[in-house]
């Protein structure tokens, strides 16, 4: 059989959660012995050297200026021309018209909350998309992954599919890359390449609402305030201009030093910023999996994050949760995961075995799995039906017995 996996921008330069997700996954997916035939589709771009073709992985680049014209026209014609018996379609939407069987990874449905208004153009744009096609599309695709158990819930009473069609799948963590280690000289390069502090809070979030910047910026002064010397807060997703127009709404005084915006972290560097960082901090209001709180605890750093969402599902105990609509809240947090050194080793250690529960290996084989059961739904009617028999034959013999 073809199957045919979409990942739009995979080949952008800049990567972010579902490109890199994906990447991952399909990786793997290139390591596991399967017989059938694989065509990943995607826009062109600057990084196709990210990933090689095989004999069963082939490259097809698929037309489209926007993420619209892209998904809508010139992915069903592509999938067409491939003669395809699947597309998995790994970026929350899909073609409302499709030639062939869909698999749906749909991350979350954030982008059927309200939309903040602090957004970006880009970001509105793509959220009002999501917001008319999704409900359109999904109740059509044969199986819809999302990456918690969270999400799926949210998504059988926003969507209204059918629970069973659902399925969750986790996200993995790529242990070569994200772990434990010291290299003295990619740490210096790392640290000079970004003008990274010796010491500092690492918040990855945007500019988006929820992403919590402006929480995470009131939260830190409140800390810096109770400190003699505060560690600065390094924030790649925002700009000085963001922080600076933040921090007069807060009026509060703009110091430089205390905030460190290196910009976008390639991901060949992540887990060392990772690794250098004091703590990791990701007080989120709402998210799918958060990939990064388990890239952190596997690099060995504590992490704050959210108890809310679903935070708690992925980290579960080996983070320190906080209420991240409360500033005091996030502040306190800092306070006691810096401050307290054996508090802060208990959260690494809990953190790097938490860690270990995600593997890109066991979501390629999940993954795989449900491609089989549409490909051949027969054959997975027959393994359901001999499933629920060895798990009925046991109980009515026991029946018959008492009978007896």
């Amino acid at each position: 059989m073809k199957i045919g996996i979409e990942v739009q921008r995979l080949f952008r330069k800049k990567k972010y959660g579902i490109e890199t997700s994906s990447l991952q996954l399909i990786k793997k997916m290139q390591e596991l012995n399967t017989h059938h035939q694989f065509v990943i589709f995607a826009r062109d771009d600057s990084d196709r050297a990210c990933i090689s073709e095989s004999n069963a992985f082939r490259i097809r680049t698929v037309a489209g200026q926007f993420f619209m014209d892209f998904e809508q026209f010139f992915l069903p014609i592509a999938t067409r021309a491939e003669g395809v018996d699947l597309l998995h379609c790994t970026g929350n939407t899909t073609p409302y018209f499709s030639p062939a069987p869909i698999v749906q990874t749909l991350h979350d449905i954030i982008f059927m909350d309200p939309i903040p208004r602090n957004d970006s153009w880009y970001q509105r744009m793509g959220n009002h998309y999501r917001r008319k096609i999704v409900p359109l599309v999904s109740p059509r695709s044969k199986v819809i992954i999302t990456v918690s158990n969270y999400e799926k819930e949210r998504i059988v009473s926003r969507l209204r599919v059918d629970e069973k069609k659902v399925e969750v799948v986790y996200n993995g963590i790529n242990e070569q890359h994200f772990q434990v280690g010291h290299d003295p000289t990619k740490r210096r390069l790392v640290r000079e390449r970004y003008k990274l502090p010796d010491r500092f809070i690492l918040f990855l979030g945007n500019t988006s609402g929820r992403k919590n910047p402006l929480g995470v910026i009131e939260a830190y002064l409140m800390y810096a305030a109770s400190c003699e010397r505060p560690l600065p807060l390094v924030t790649p997703g925002l700009t000085q201009k963001f922080i600076s127009h933040a921090l007069r709404k807060l009026n509060a005084p703009h110091d430089p030093c205390l905030f460190v915006t290196p910009g976008y972290i390639n991901d060949e560097d992540l887990s060392e910023v990772y690794r250098l960082s004091n703590v990791f901090l990701f007080p989120s209001l709402s998210e799918g999996f958060g990939m990064p709180v388990i890239e952190a605890m596997a690099c060995g750093t504590p992490v704050i994050t959210s108890k809310i969402s679903c935070m708690p599902e992925i980290a579960g105990d080996a983070a320190l949760m906080v209420d991240p609509l409360s500033p005091p809240s996030i502040a306190d947090g800092l306070l006691r995961v810096l401050n307290n050194v054996d508090f802060r080793l208990e959260k690494i250690q809990e953190g790097l075995l938490n860690a270990r529960r995600f593997s890109w290996t066991k979501t390629a084989e999940q993954v795989l799995s449900i491609y089989e059961r549409v490909l051949h739904p027969a054959s997975a009617q027959q393994e359901e039906r001999i499933r629920r028999k060895s798990t009925f034959e046991p109980t009515y013999y026991l029946f018959n017995r008492f009978r007896s």
